[in-house]
Parts: C-alpha cells; structure tokens; sequence
C-alpha cells in the first residue's frame, strides 16, 4: 500500500482507522517505534476492541506465529500479533549496524540491550542455532564471511559475558522447526488469505530492504520508516535534533507545560540522542515542577544532570587539535559514564594507525601531497594515486572528505612521534590489565604522554 515516516505517521492513523492493512511493519529508532506501535493498537483496537498478543521475536516460533494469524479466533475483535525484535528481515547486510548498536549499549553498561544486539547480529550471519559460538575468539576470515565486515580489533571479550545468559535458553524454536524461510511462509499466506480481523505488527530496528518480504509489504501491506540517520555529520544532527524538538512538543502538551527559551538545546546537550531519555528526564522535570507552568534553568539543574556520553571520536578530536584540558576532561566523562578504559585504548589505536598509516604515505614523493592543498586538488592529485596501492585498497576505501581531513591531521604529527603513540598504547593496555594503577591514573599518564611528544 504505502511507505510511511514520521513526518506521515499521522496520515497512517488515519488511514488505519478507516481501512488497516493486515500486516504492519516498523522499523527504526526503538523508542519511536513503540511510540507509533502504541498509537496505531489504540487506534486499531477502538470500536469493536480486540486482544494483542505480544510476542518476543527472540523466542518466538515462527510456526506458530503464522498458524494463529491464518486461524479464526474465538476472542471477540481485531486480534493484534505483534512480534518484537521480528528476525524475518535480519541478514549480513544489516549485520555491521547491528554490531554498532551492540557495541554502544556494551559502552552504555546496558547487557540485556548488548545480548539482545549480539543474539541479532548472530542470526543475520545464520549462526543463531550454534550453542556455543564464540565471537570472541572467531577468526577474522570466518567473521568477515558471516558478517559481511572486518573483524573490529580490540578486545571482545564482553561478547561473551552478554551471550552467556542467553546461551542458557533457546532462541526460539522457529529456525529449528521451520523447513522453509518463514518470509516465504509469510508471503504464501498472505497470498491464500487470513481473517479479516487478524493483524500482525512486526517492529525491528534494522532490515535488509532487498528481501523479496520487505518489498511486498512494501507494496501490498504497510511499511513505517522510523530510522534516524547516525553520526555527527550537519544532516544527521539536524535530523536528531528535528526528533528530539517533536518529543518534547509533544511531552510538554502532555500537561500544558512550557520550557524556557534555550533550555531545550541545553536539555539535549546534558541528554544526548536518546529519545526515551529525553522523554523520561521532561516528565520527570514535569512532576517536580507541579502546578507551575513553565519549566526554568534551576529545574533543569536540580534535576537532569550530565547523561550524555562523550563520543569517542570527540576525544581523537581533541588529540588532533592538541588540545590537552579537553582531551583530558573528554576521557574522564567517557569513564564517568562506563566506558571500559580498554575501549577507550581500542579507539586510540585505531585512531593512532590510520594517522600513522597516511603520514608513511604523504612521506612518499610519487604521492604528491602537500600540507596547503585543498580537498578538490587532493581528490584530483592524490587519491588516484593512492587508490592504485592495492594492499591498502581496506584503509584508502573511505569518502574522499574524511579520507583528505586525515592525511591533513597526520601531516601535523612527525612519524616517530605517532609510531611512539603506539608504544605507548601498548603499555597502557597492558597495565590496564594487570597493574594496580587505577584507571583515570594511566588514562591520564597515556593521554599527557602523547600530547607531549
């Protein structure tokens, strides 16, 4: 029938109100989709009522899913399915998003987001049903082939404490049970027909937009698109702020609140992209505030204090700026907020090789690169060059922008101060590991250490 977004959620309602399709597929940021989740049931259930099933698609069994949607209920109403975390549009295209978001809720100290991410990341490279899998230790080959991507350096071994719970339990008896691609399953039964009052709403945060199922829903069924672009780039973080602006427009007409001019940038900078935090710290603010009407610069103060997590790239950030207090104070928060200190060392080293990488090859006169060229003359003069170095093809593969800003950084370093960097690394890691120094204290020492250089 129709795609839909945020921007035409509304229209989706309506739409839904007066003719539903049969299957309904969310896709997105999560809080969003619980969100427009909630809004289309209420809507959906009004009039005659009905009954929603939730099921977790982590456990779910496929067969039985679709055996209940094809079935005529005894229960008076519409009957919801509504299958959480679906894993009919998982597969290694999706796979390094996946890993991405297992890995910020591993820095965020949030297991269950982190075990929930790793078991989907396992499913997408078809290793769901092997018990004792063990991303840790899988060789860099074997991951690139399931995952579609390189193995990230560093250590894993949190991988295993968030899927050893799991490993406990079954995943679900649908992969094991169902003979066919339960997709293939879905789209036959939607072609014989099932009951006019049965509805299936699947959510999930990322597909595969190839698979033959999404495209049908797409064009049979209804699809809502609520991703949000990631990064830090201009147009993601307008994009973030657009959302985060519409949740509180909306959480403050909950109660006819108001919020100070200004105060709405200032509660995004404490909070982060978060949109369920941003909700929970308004309504929390709202309930203090009580009676009164508008909210003030104090009430943000008391209550909603410095959440967000220093990006780790803000910090190589600082280092290529050389700016020492900010470097400094960028590590303290990551740790403040739980961040491992071995993955802060993790992205230094990552950070550390590539600027030394691109400083051994402006070194290199057949290069021809010079510290005042633009990034159009280094696109032009340089890149074409750099691109015939076939054993870097991995490294020099990024978007030609980045590519320039990081031969720019790395010509501001001499090469034995970065290969020191490396060093230096290295001991840091290693009494992180086995030294009775605290944390901070050799964070400290690495970072004054290599801004010293």
């Amino acid at each position: 029938m129709a795609l839909y977004t945020r921007e035409t959620l509304p229209a989706l309602l309506t739409q839904a109100a007066v003719g539903p399709s049969q299957v309904f597929l969310l896709f997105g940021e999560r809080y969003l989709c619980q969100n427009a989740l909630e809004q289309l049931e209420q809507v959906l259930l009004q009039g005659s009522g009905g009954t929603v099933h939730p099921i977790d698609g982590d456990q779910e069994d496929g067969t039985a899913t679709l055996a209940k949607l094809r079935s005529f209920s005894l229960l008076p109403g519409r009957q919801v399915y509504r299958v959480t975390d679906t894993r009919l549009f998982l597969s290694k295209q999706v796979a390094k998003s996946i890993w991405d978001r297992a890995c910020k809720a591993h820095a965020d100290a949030k297991p269950e987001q982190a075990g929930r991410a790793l078991r989907a990341l396992l499913e997408s490279g078809g290793l769901a049903q092997v018990p004792d899998n063990d991303l840790e230790t899988m060789a860099a080959a074997e991951w690139q082939q399931c995952f579609g991507f390189a193995r990230p350096d560093g250590d894993l071994s949190w991988t295993r404490n968030s899927l050893s719970a799991d490993r406990t339990t079954s995943h679900g008896s649908g992969g094991a049970t169902t003979p066919s691609d339960p997709g293939e399953m879905l789209a036959a039964i939607l072609a014989t027909g099932i009951p006019q009052n049965n509805t299936l709403i699947l959510l999930t945060e990322e597909v595969d937009k190839r698979k033959k199922l999404f495209k049908l829903l797409k064009d049979e069924q209804t699809v809502v698109d609520l991703s949000v672009e990631g990064g830090s780039g201009a147009k993601a973080q307008k994009e973030q702020k657009a959302v985060l602006q519409e949740l509180v427009r909306q959480t403050l007409a909950e109660q006819n609140k108001t919020i100070a001019p200004g105060l709405t940038d200032l509660l995004f900078e404490r909070v982060g992209f978060h949109p369920v935090a941003v909700v929970m710290e308004l309504r929390k603010v709202m309930a203090y505030i009580g009676e009164r009407r508008q909210i003030t610069r104090d009430d943000l103060d008391l209550l909603v204090g410095r959440t967000r997590q220093e990006a780790l790239f803000e910090l190589t950030t600082a280092l290529s700026r050389r700016d020492l207090e900010q470097a400094l104070v960028i590590a303290d928060r990551l740790q403040e907020n739980g961040i491992h200190p071995l993955a802060v060392v993790a992205t230094l080293r990552n950070f550390a090789r590539g600027l030394l990488l691109c400083r051994a090859l402006l070194e290199q006169p057949m290069v021809r690169y010079e510290p005042a060229m633009t990034a159009a003359a280094f696109q032009q003069t340089c890149l074409p060059l750099l691109k015939e170095r076939e054993q870097w093809k991995k490294e020099l593969g990024g978007h030609p922008y980045a590519l320039f800003m990081q031969f720019k950084t790395a010509s501001l370093f001499p090469l034995p101060v970065l290969s020191s960097w490396l060093q230096l690394l290295l001991r840091a890691e290693l009494r992180l590991k086995g030294s009775p120094i605290a944390a901070p204290t050799i964070l400290q020492h690495l970072i004054l250490s290599m801004l010293s250089r």
